[in-house]
């Protein structure tokens, strides 16, 4: 079985958003895989679960920052500590209804963050995305 041409962790709280998201990926992208992962912590327990099997893991993260559990800046912080190699194809891209600048600032000081942008997507956003990640 061949790998989909995109595989997306969508890391959201958000039930309405994850929808959304889902949708949109579903429309303008090709065959999409989506997983789906509520908090930080969610999201680093699919990572770890996969680590062995690069194929299983995503191409892309789309990361909230505003969550329960483990927020998205938890999150970075404990991705850069598994230093998997198997995770160095994955790109983050922040994805957030934040729109203070200090979050777009503190953003841009993680060299694993490829990006940011606010929600919902839409199709100029996941054309930039897929461009960034290819």
């Amino acid at each position: 079985m061949s790998k989909p041409a995109h595989h997306i962790l969508l890391v959201d709280d958000d039930d309405v958003t994850n929808f959304l998201s889902r949708e949109m990926l579903s429309i303008y992208l090709p065959a999409p895989k989506i997983d789906m992962a509520l908090n930080g912590q969610e999201a680093i327990d699919f990572l770890r679960s996969r680590a062995d099997q690069p194929e299983q893991l995503p191409d892309i993260i789309l990361l909230d920052i505003n969550m329960p559990v483990m927020d998205g800046w938890e999150f970075l912080a404990e991705f850069e500590k598994l230093k998997r190699p198997a995770f160095e194809k994955i790109h983050i891209i922040m994805f957030t209804s934040s729109v203070y600048y200090e979050d777009i600032d503190k953003a841009k000081t993680y060299a694993i963050v490829k990006d940011i942008f606010s929600k919902p997507l839409d199709e100029s956003k996941i054309k930039t995305i897929v461009d960034s990640c290819t």
